[in-house]
């Protein structure tokens, strides 16, 4: 048993040759697991970039749609175009009249109201 012990161990070339081999694989694995790691971030940066922009999107959006109903209020209207001294006045509803439009080929009594086709 001590005869082993103090024998000094050579490594065989097999050995070394394996050993380089494994050397090489765990540095090529290192390397790819950074690269990937890496790539990994820059999607996640990406992504995070595109909902920065949807969200900047949707903040426009309702932003113009708050101006949009600002503009489409009826009272507001009404003051806007009487500060104005405009020519427009106030109709009954009973006055308006529905118009069908033509459409080739139908009855204008069985055809709704929607737009024209065009052929």
């Amino acid at each position: 048993m001590n005869k082993r012990r103090n024998q000094q161990g050579k490594m065989s070339l097999f050995e070394a040759v394996l050993l380089l081999l494994a050397v090489v694989i765990l540095m090529g694995a290192g390397v790819t697991h950074a690269w990937v790691k890496n790539s990994q971030v820059e999607v996640v940066h990406a992504v995070d970039k595109v909902e920065r922009s949807i969200s900047d999107h949707e903040d426009s959006i309702n932003s113009l749609q708050v101006k949009i109903d600002k503009k489409l209020n009826l009272y507001q209207l009404r003051d806007d175009l009487q500060r104005a001294g405009s020519q427009l006045v106030l109709i009954p509803v009973s006055s308006i009249e529905k118009i069908h439009p033509y459409v080739e080929g139908e009855a204008r009594e069985s055809s709704p109201a929607l737009a024209q086709r065009r052929p």
